[in-house]
Protein backbone atom coordinates (compact mmCIF):
# COMPACT_ATOMS: atom_id res chain seq x y z
CA UNK A 1 0.00 0.00 0.00
CA UNK A 2 1.51 3.41 -1.06
CA UNK A 3 2.02 6.34 1.67
CA UNK A 4 -0.61 8.15 0.10
CA UNK A 5 -3.19 5.36 1.03
CA UNK A 6 -2.29 5.25 4.21
CA UNK A 7 -2.70 8.77 5.05
CA UNK A 8 -5.62 8.69 2.90
CA UNK A 9 -7.13 6.57 5.31
CA UNK A 10 -6.16 7.87 8.26
CA UNK A 11 -7.17 11.30 7.48
CA UNK A 12 -10.90 9.90 7.01
CA UNK A 13 -10.18 7.98 10.31
CA UNK A 14 -9.72 11.39 12.42
CA UNK A 15 -12.08 13.51 10.66
CA UNK A 16 -15.18 10.52 10.88
CA UNK A 17 -17.64 10.77 13.56
CA UNK A 18 -17.14 8.61 16.16
CA UNK A 19 -20.48 6.64 15.99
CA UNK A 20 -20.62 2.64 16.79
CA UNK A 21 -24.91 2.36 16.72
CA UNK A 22 -26.04 -1.06 15.14
CA UNK A 23 -27.16 -0.25 11.58
CA UNK A 24 -29.43 -2.46 9.64
CA UNK A 25 -28.88 -5.46 7.54
CA UNK A 26 -26.09 -3.91 4.79
CA UNK A 27 -27.55 -6.34 2.43
CA UNK A 28 -31.29 -5.29 2.41
CA UNK A 29 -30.29 -1.58 1.57
CA UNK A 30 -32.07 -2.57 -1.95
CA UNK A 31 -35.76 -2.97 0.13
CA UNK A 32 -37.82 0.58 0.16
CA UNK A 33 -36.33 3.39 2.80
CA UNK A 34 -39.82 3.04 4.22
CA UNK A 35 -42.24 0.72 5.20
CA UNK A 36 -46.18 0.93 5.31
CA UNK A 37 -45.67 0.28 8.76
CA UNK A 38 -43.58 3.67 8.72
CA UNK A 39 -45.72 5.80 6.87
CA UNK A 40 -48.70 4.98 9.31
CA UNK A 41 -46.72 5.82 12.27
CA UNK A 42 -44.99 8.69 10.69
CA UNK A 43 -48.88 10.26 9.03
CA UNK A 44 -50.51 12.86 11.23
CA UNK A 45 -54.19 11.35 10.16
CA UNK A 46 -54.81 7.95 8.45
CA UNK A 47 -58.26 7.55 7.12
CA UNK A 48 -60.07 5.05 5.40
CA UNK A 49 -61.81 6.07 1.91
CA UNK A 50 -64.13 4.68 -0.62
CA UNK A 51 -65.46 6.82 -3.82
CA UNK A 52 -67.81 9.21 -3.35
CA UNK A 53 -71.32 8.21 -4.54
CA UNK A 54 -72.24 11.28 -6.11
CA UNK A 55 -68.78 11.56 -8.32
CA UNK A 56 -67.05 7.85 -8.35
CA UNK A 57 -63.83 9.06 -9.63
CA UNK A 58 -63.04 10.75 -6.37
CA UNK A 59 -62.95 9.43 -2.43
CA UNK A 60 -65.41 10.28 0.16
CA UNK A 61 -63.98 10.26 3.76
CA UNK A 62 -64.72 7.76 6.31
CA UNK A 63 -63.54 6.79 9.48
CA UNK A 64 -60.30 8.63 10.84
CA UNK A 65 -58.10 5.29 12.23
CA UNK A 66 -55.51 8.07 13.35
CA UNK A 67 -55.78 11.71 14.11
CA UNK A 68 -58.47 13.81 12.60
CA UNK A 69 -59.91 14.59 9.34
CA UNK A 70 -59.41 18.19 8.77
CA UNK A 71 -61.76 18.74 5.71
CA UNK A 72 -58.85 19.38 3.05
CA UNK A 73 -59.77 17.67 -0.28
CA UNK A 74 -58.83 14.20 -1.12
CA UNK A 75 -57.42 15.46 -4.55
CA UNK A 76 -56.62 11.68 -5.72
CA UNK A 77 -58.18 9.90 -8.45
CA UNK A 78 -60.00 6.86 -7.83
CA UNK A 79 -58.40 4.35 -10.77
CA UNK A 80 -60.33 1.78 -12.18
CA UNK A 81 -58.54 -1.35 -10.86
CA UNK A 82 -59.53 0.02 -7.36
CA UNK A 83 -62.94 0.72 -8.28
CA UNK A 84 -63.63 -2.86 -9.59
CA UNK A 85 -61.72 -4.18 -6.60
CA UNK A 86 -64.02 -2.20 -3.86
CA UNK A 87 -66.99 -3.33 -6.50
CA UNK A 88 -66.34 -7.17 -5.64
CA UNK A 89 -65.58 -6.11 -1.82
CA UNK A 90 -67.86 -3.85 -0.42
CA UNK A 91 -66.84 -4.11 2.68
CA UNK A 92 -63.38 -3.12 1.97
CA UNK A 93 -61.65 0.90 1.99
CA UNK A 94 -59.40 2.57 0.75
CA UNK A 95 -56.29 3.63 2.97
CA UNK A 96 -55.48 7.23 3.03
CA UNK A 97 -52.66 9.06 4.57
CA UNK A 98 -51.86 12.53 5.40
CA UNK A 99 -48.20 13.43 6.58
CA UNK A 100 -49.13 16.84 8.14
CA UNK A 101 -52.11 19.07 8.66
CA UNK A 102 -53.41 20.69 5.61
CA UNK A 103 -50.97 18.85 3.37
CA UNK A 104 -51.47 16.42 0.23
CA UNK A 105 -53.12 12.75 0.57
CA UNK A 106 -51.83 9.77 -0.29
CA UNK A 107 -53.50 6.30 -1.49
CA UNK A 108 -51.72 3.48 0.07
CA UNK A 109 -54.24 1.15 -2.00
CA UNK A 110 -57.62 -0.86 -0.74
CA UNK A 111 -57.35 -3.43 2.07
CA UNK A 112 -58.57 -6.54 2.41
CA UNK A 113 -60.32 -7.28 6.22
CA UNK A 114 -57.22 -8.78 7.23
CA UNK A 115 -54.62 -5.93 6.43
CA UNK A 116 -57.09 -3.28 7.82
CA UNK A 117 -57.11 -5.30 11.37
CA UNK A 118 -53.43 -4.94 11.28
CA UNK A 119 -53.10 -1.58 10.26
CA UNK A 120 -55.17 -0.71 13.30
CA UNK A 121 -53.01 -2.78 15.38
CA UNK A 122 -50.00 -1.14 13.90
CA UNK A 123 -51.38 1.72 15.09
CA UNK A 124 -52.08 0.77 18.46
CA UNK A 125 -48.94 -0.93 18.89
CA UNK A 126 -46.30 0.82 17.06
CA UNK A 127 -45.93 4.09 19.65
CA UNK A 128 -44.52 1.39 21.87
CA UNK A 129 -41.34 0.55 19.85
CA UNK A 130 -39.22 3.35 21.65
CA UNK A 131 -35.69 2.99 23.57
CA UNK A 132 -33.05 0.96 23.43
CA UNK A 133 -35.39 -2.59 22.76
CA UNK A 134 -37.53 -0.97 20.22
CA UNK A 135 -35.95 -3.05 16.95
CA UNK A 136 -36.63 -5.88 19.50
CA UNK A 137 -40.26 -5.64 19.90
CA UNK A 138 -40.91 -4.51 15.93
CA UNK A 139 -38.86 -7.72 15.13
CA UNK A 140 -41.51 -9.54 17.82
CA UNK A 141 -44.20 -8.29 16.30
CA UNK A 142 -43.72 -9.29 12.19
CA UNK A 143 -41.86 -12.21 12.36
CA UNK A 144 -45.24 -14.25 13.25
CA UNK A 145 -46.24 -12.51 10.46
CA UNK A 146 -43.88 -13.55 8.15
CA UNK A 147 -45.51 -16.62 5.70
CA UNK A 148 -48.97 -15.27 5.74
CA UNK A 149 -51.30 -16.28 3.41
CA UNK A 150 -52.18 -12.78 2.25
CA UNK A 151 -48.76 -11.72 0.04
CA UNK A 152 -49.85 -7.87 1.16
CA UNK A 153 -48.91 -8.90 4.52
CA UNK A 154 -46.47 -11.56 4.11
CA UNK A 155 -44.22 -8.81 2.13
CA UNK A 156 -44.96 -6.05 4.99
CA UNK A 157 -43.00 -8.51 7.36
CA UNK A 158 -40.46 -9.27 5.13
CA UNK A 159 -39.19 -5.93 4.59
CA UNK A 160 -40.05 -5.12 8.06
CA UNK A 161 -37.54 -8.06 9.22
CA UNK A 162 -34.88 -7.09 6.48
CA UNK A 163 -33.62 -4.10 8.39
CA UNK A 164 -33.07 -5.80 11.75
CA UNK A 165 -28.87 -5.71 12.30
CA UNK A 166 -27.35 -9.07 11.02
CA UNK A 167 -26.60 -10.66 14.19
CA UNK A 168 -30.80 -10.55 14.76
CA UNK A 169 -31.28 -11.94 10.90
CA UNK A 170 -28.89 -14.68 11.99
CA UNK A 171 -31.12 -15.20 14.87
CA UNK A 172 -34.19 -14.86 12.98
CA UNK A 173 -33.14 -17.71 10.26
CA UNK A 174 -32.79 -20.19 12.90
CA UNK A 175 -36.30 -19.54 14.37
CA UNK A 176 -38.54 -19.04 11.35
CA UNK A 177 -39.31 -21.71 9.30
CA UNK A 178 -37.89 -22.29 5.27
CA UNK A 179 -41.61 -22.69 4.10
CA UNK A 180 -42.26 -19.07 5.32
CA UNK A 181 -39.67 -16.93 3.23
CA UNK A 182 -39.94 -19.60 0.57
CA UNK A 183 -41.47 -17.75 -1.98
CA UNK A 184 -38.84 -14.67 -1.47
CA UNK A 185 -36.74 -17.18 -2.38
CA UNK A 186 -37.87 -19.01 -5.59
CA UNK A 187 -40.71 -16.66 -6.97
CA UNK A 188 -38.85 -14.08 -10.28
CA UNK A 189 -40.68 -10.79 -8.75
CA UNK A 190 -39.00 -11.20 -5.47
CA UNK A 191 -35.18 -11.57 -6.90
CA UNK A 192 -34.57 -7.78 -5.89
CA UNK A 193 -35.56 -8.83 -2.35
CA UNK A 194 -34.09 -12.21 -2.04
CA UNK A 195 -31.00 -11.17 -0.22
CA UNK A 196 -32.24 -11.57 3.49
CA UNK A 197 -33.77 -15.31 2.34
CA UNK A 198 -29.99 -16.07 1.37
CA UNK A 199 -29.30 -14.96 4.81
CA UNK A 200 -32.20 -17.00 6.37
CA UNK A 201 -31.08 -19.85 4.09
CA UNK A 202 -27.32 -20.16 5.42
CA UNK A 203 -28.71 -20.93 8.61
CA UNK A 204 -30.14 -24.10 7.36
CA UNK A 205 -28.91 -27.06 8.47
CA UNK A 206 -30.19 -28.96 5.27
CA UNK A 207 -27.28 -29.98 3.14
CA UNK A 208 -28.69 -29.20 0.00
CA UNK A 209 -29.40 -26.10 1.12
CA UNK A 210 -25.66 -25.40 1.73
CA UNK A 211 -24.69 -26.84 -1.41
CA UNK A 212 -27.31 -24.75 -3.31
CA UNK A 213 -25.50 -21.58 -1.81
CA UNK A 214 -22.18 -22.55 -2.37
CA UNK A 215 -23.21 -23.12 -5.94
CA UNK A 216 -24.66 -20.02 -6.53
CA UNK A 217 -21.17 -18.23 -5.58
CA UNK A 218 -19.36 -20.32 -7.77
CA UNK A 219 -22.03 -19.41 -10.14
CA UNK A 220 -21.54 -14.84 -9.47
CA UNK A 221 -17.61 -15.93 -9.56
CA UNK A 222 -17.85 -17.85 -12.93
CA UNK A 223 -19.99 -15.67 -14.67
CA UNK A 224 -19.77 -12.44 -13.03
CA UNK A 225 -23.32 -12.25 -11.70
CA UNK A 226 -23.63 -9.48 -9.87
CA UNK A 227 -27.27 -9.43 -8.57
CA UNK A 228 -27.37 -10.94 -4.85
CA UNK A 229 -23.66 -11.49 -5.32
CA UNK A 230 -23.14 -9.73 -1.23
CA UNK A 231 -26.15 -11.83 -0.08
CA UNK A 232 -24.55 -15.32 -1.50
CA UNK A 233 -20.72 -14.37 -0.58
CA UNK A 234 -22.20 -13.77 3.32
CA UNK A 235 -24.57 -17.08 3.56
CA UNK A 236 -21.19 -18.66 1.98
CA UNK A 237 -19.46 -17.79 4.99
CA UNK A 238 -21.45 -18.27 7.26
CA UNK A 239 -20.96 -22.22 6.32
CA UNK A 240 -18.10 -22.15 5.38
CA UNK A 241 -16.21 -19.73 7.31
CA UNK A 242 -12.39 -19.24 6.25
CA UNK A 243 -12.73 -21.62 3.40
CA UNK A 244 -14.92 -19.52 1.85
CA UNK A 245 -12.94 -16.42 1.97
CA UNK A 246 -9.98 -18.14 0.96
CA UNK A 247 -12.16 -18.99 -2.19
CA UNK A 248 -13.16 -15.01 -1.99
CA UNK A 249 -9.76 -13.79 -1.75
CA UNK A 250 -8.70 -15.75 -5.01
CA UNK A 251 -11.52 -15.31 -7.54
CA UNK A 252 -12.32 -11.36 -6.69
CA UNK A 253 -9.52 -9.54 -4.46
CA UNK A 254 -6.65 -11.18 -6.54
CA UNK A 255 -8.16 -10.82 -9.81
CA UNK A 256 -7.66 -8.13 -11.88
CA UNK A 257 -10.77 -8.16 -14.02
CA UNK A 258 -13.71 -7.46 -11.20
CA UNK A 259 -15.95 -5.03 -11.18
CA UNK A 260 -16.12 -2.11 -9.08
CA UNK A 261 -19.81 -3.83 -8.14
CA UNK A 262 -18.62 -7.10 -7.29
CA UNK A 263 -15.71 -5.56 -5.26
CA UNK A 264 -18.08 -3.69 -3.29
CA UNK A 265 -20.68 -6.27 -2.28
CA UNK A 266 -17.69 -8.87 -1.29
CA UNK A 267 -17.01 -5.67 1.04
CA UNK A 268 -20.32 -5.93 2.27
CA UNK A 269 -19.90 -9.24 2.77
CA UNK A 270 -16.48 -9.39 4.21
CA UNK A 271 -17.50 -5.90 6.69
CA UNK A 272 -20.77 -8.06 7.87
CA UNK A 273 -18.54 -10.92 9.23
CA UNK A 274 -15.60 -8.87 10.68
CA UNK A 275 -17.92 -6.71 12.67
CA UNK A 276 -19.71 -10.19 14.19
CA UNK A 277 -18.00 -11.25 17.73
CA UNK A 278 -15.73 -13.47 15.84
CA UNK A 279 -12.20 -13.17 16.92
CA UNK A 280 -11.01 -15.60 13.94
CA UNK A 281 -13.29 -14.85 10.85
CA UNK A 282 -12.80 -10.59 11.93
CA UNK A 283 -8.45 -11.18 11.61
CA UNK A 284 -9.26 -13.02 8.27
CA UNK A 285 -11.11 -10.30 6.93
CA UNK A 286 -8.91 -7.61 8.42
CA UNK A 287 -6.02 -9.77 6.03
CA UNK A 288 -8.71 -9.04 2.99
CA UNK A 289 -8.68 -5.77 3.82
CA UNK A 290 -5.13 -5.23 3.19
CA UNK A 291 -4.72 -6.72 -0.32
CA UNK A 292 -8.60 -4.70 -1.11
CA UNK A 293 -6.99 -1.20 -0.07
CA UNK A 294 -3.57 -1.76 -1.94
CA UNK A 295 -5.33 -2.62 -5.14
CA UNK A 296 -8.29 -0.35 -4.80
CA UNK A 297 -7.59 2.48 -2.97
CA UNK A 298 -11.02 3.76 -3.62
CA UNK A 299 -12.04 1.20 -0.74
CA UNK A 300 -10.11 3.10 1.68
CA UNK A 301 -13.06 5.30 3.67
CA UNK A 302 -15.16 2.20 4.17
CA UNK A 303 -12.03 0.23 5.32
CA UNK A 304 -11.03 2.92 7.48
CA UNK A 305 -14.72 3.02 9.04
CA UNK A 306 -14.82 -0.59 9.72
CA UNK A 307 -11.13 -0.76 11.09
CA UNK A 308 -12.11 2.07 13.42
CA UNK A 309 -15.17 0.44 14.76
CA UNK A 310 -13.25 -2.38 15.27
CA UNK A 311 -10.12 -0.51 17.46
CA UNK A 312 -7.97 -2.12 14.77
CA UNK A 313 -6.72 0.70 12.38
CA UNK A 314 -3.01 -0.47 12.53
CA UNK A 315 -3.76 -3.94 11.91
CA UNK A 316 -3.62 -2.82 8.04
CA UNK A 317 -1.18 -0.57 8.02
CA UNK A 318 1.11 -2.73 10.09
CA UNK A 319 0.71 -5.82 7.27
CA UNK A 320 1.34 -3.51 4.36
CA UNK A 321 5.29 -2.65 3.51
CA UNK A 322 5.56 1.47 2.70
CA UNK A 323 7.67 2.25 -0.03
CA UNK A 324 9.46 5.49 1.41
CA UNK A 325 9.58 7.92 -1.86
CA UNK A 326 5.54 7.72 -1.99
Amino acid sequence: MCRRVVDGVMIFILCMPLAASAVACPICIGFPSKTEADLLLESHCVLLGRPDPKHPFQYAPGVALKGMYDGSPIDLLVDSATQRALEVHPECHVLLIQEVPGGPWRSLGWMSSGYAALVQRILQVGPTWTGPDATKHRVDFFVPLLGHEENRICELAYLELGRAPYTTVRELGRRIEREAYEPMLEERRYIEWRGLAILFLAQSDSELDRNRIRESLLAAQQFGIRTNLAAWATAAIEIDRIAAIDQIEKTYLQSSDRTSEELQAIFVALSMHGSRDDAGLRERVIECYGQLVERHPEFGPQVAKDLAAWNRIESVMARVPRRPHD
